[in-house]
């Protein structure tokens, strides 16, 4: 689970880490109200989205009175921001954090993260960070110093000194970020987290470091540890149309214009790997989990068919476990009747109850072609567009 940025830093509050002060705004009044409480000389109003790249698209303005931060707020609530990483679509700005600005000399990247394919937990930090730091280490991986970490122990302080070193930092900056290191690997145990990143952690023009941004994803299996989560689980949720793990199946928007509807995560891959091998972009990806019911089909079809560039609907099904074809054709019955589904759909069934699925679409009188093979259904899907 992802989590804002004014989330993760007051997830973050009770780790010592150099935050600026700052507060979350929902209006333009509240952001005036909370610049003015901040002080200062200047703050920064950042759009509060799941994804990050805002910096470089108009998600970050400077303001240099509250009444400004007011302004600058106005602008940014009710807009869609678009970044490499919201897709073509974007997502829609519901709150800005109002910090308090400094005056930085450089930038660093720092984060404690999860290696899945390795297996262990990594410290990786580079001298440069900042808006763009994803493509900028892409382009030089060698850049980038990655660490191994103990799980159960603090990173080990000569280590730590000799990476402040090559970061290019000295005396007491050196200090405060061998600190932040140990700081960061304590919380991402304590708080379950996946990964953390502090990006940029700046070093401001009077030699302090400045934790400036937060990025934190959290551990959706440990969430049963956490139950002050649930609200940050629901909300997000809400704001970010873009992933679901509820009712019975997991939901991720993409940026094409096909639907998808799909038994199981691994038909669902095999199938967005035909589509995309034949031009063909998915808008989803989505899995129906083998004990989903009708209502978890009715469900996830209406979350599938909310994304307005759906133009075509591709249900693709082998039916198994508690979920047969039936109860997939009932759950697309249910939408049809209750809010009609006006795009083209092609449905491929197979195995348990796959005669009886189709004999129900026929009999419900929603218009559908009958695909019999994964091929088949790619083939129409061409013809459609």
């Amino acid at each position: 689970m992802f989590v804002h940025e004014f989330q993760a830093k007051n997830l973050l509050a009770g780790f010592d880490l150099p935050f600026p002060e700052g507060r979350v705004a929902l209006s333009a009044d509240e952001a005036q109200r909370a610049a003015h409480s901040i002080g200062g000389q200047f703050w920064v109003i950042k759009a509060q989205i799941l994804a990050g790249d805002r910096g470089r698209f108009g998600g970050v303005k400077m303001a240099h009175s509250p009444p400004e931060a007011g302004n600058l707020t106005r602008t940014l609530l009710g807009t869609t921001l678009v970044t490499p990483q919201t897709g073509s679509q974007g997502l829609p700005v519901e709150a800005v954090y109002v910090e308090q600005g400094c005056e930085i000399d450089s930038e660093l990247f720092l984060a404690v993260a999860l290696d899945r394919y390795e297996k262990e937990l990594v410290l990786l930090a580079a001298r440069s960070g900042g808006s763009g730091i994803e493509s900028a280490l892409a382009d030089d991986s060698q850049s980038i110093e990655r660490i191994p970490l103990e799980v159960d122990s603090p990173p080990d302080r000569k280590m730590l000194a000799a990476l402040a070193e090559s970061m290019g930092l000295s005396g007491e900056a050196a200090e405060t970020y061998a600190q932040i290191c140990r700081s960061v690997h304590r919380a991402v145990g304590e708080l379950d987290a996946l990964s953390i990143e502090l990006n940029p952690l700046a070093l401001a023009s009077d030699g302090s470091l400045l934790c400036l941004d937060a990025k934190m994803e959290l551990d959706d299996n440990a969430l049963f540890r956490h139950s002050e989560y649930a609200e940050i689980q629901d909300a997000n949720l809400q704001a970010d149309r873009r992933f679901r793990a509820q009712s019975g199946y997991n939901y991720v928007r993409l940026s094409g214009d096909v639907g998808l509807l799909v038994g199981g995560a691994g038909l669902a891959l095999a199938t967005m790997d035909l589509m995309m091998l034949n031009g063909i972009e998915p808008a989803n990806f989505l899995d129906l989990p083998p004990i989903a019911s009708r209502s978890d089909v009715a469900d996830a079809c209406q979350t599938v068919l909310e994304d307005s560039s759906v133009k075509a609907l591709l249900v693709n099904v082998v039916g198994g476990g508690l979920t047969h074809c039936d109860t997939v054709a009932e759950g697309l019955i249910t939408v049809h009747r209750s809010s009609s589904i006006d795009c083209p759909i092609i449905v491929r069934f197979a195995g348990t109850k796959k005669e009886h699925g189709i004999t129900l679409l026929r009999n419900s009188r929603i218009r559908f072609q009958l695909a019999h093979t994964m091929s088949e259904a790619v083939e129409m899907l061409l013809v459609l567009r």
